[in-house]
């Protein structure tokens, strides 16, 4: 016996989802890294690693509706997977957007600047 599985309706409900999952790690970045970096937040070499790390985070989102659809599949079925999952899964992004700016230093080292 073989079960398809439609996985859009999840991917649809979890694109919803994802520009307050980008302000909310937007948020996380201005507060963590302005105060303390000033002009240098606004760098060329900084915008490039904000991009980069934007890329990367929005590609660890689709582990989102990918677990949610996967659960379901299991059979369990709740009203509250999907947020418990979004919020699961801000709260193991907000520390790698704290720390993903840590090259930084090294890279402007590396690649020369001021």
């Amino acid at each position: 016996m073989t079960m398809e599985m439609n996985l859009k309706p999840f991917f649809l409900r979890w694109e919803k989802l994802r520009p307050w999952y980008n302000v909310i790690l937007a948020a996380v970045l201005v507060v963590s890294h302005a105060p303390h970096m000033g002009v240098l937040f606004l760098e060329p070499m900084a915008l490039l690693i904000w991009l980069i790390g934007a890329v990367l985070a929005n590609i660890c989102f689709l582990a989102g509706p990918l677990v949610e659809a996967y659960v379901s599949w299991l059979g369990i079925r709740s009203r509250y997977v999907m947020p418990l999952l979004f919020i699961g899964g801000v709260l193991i992004s907000i520390p790698c957007v704290v720390y993903f700016m840590l090259p930084f230093p090294l890279a402007r080292a590396i690649l020369g600047g001021p």
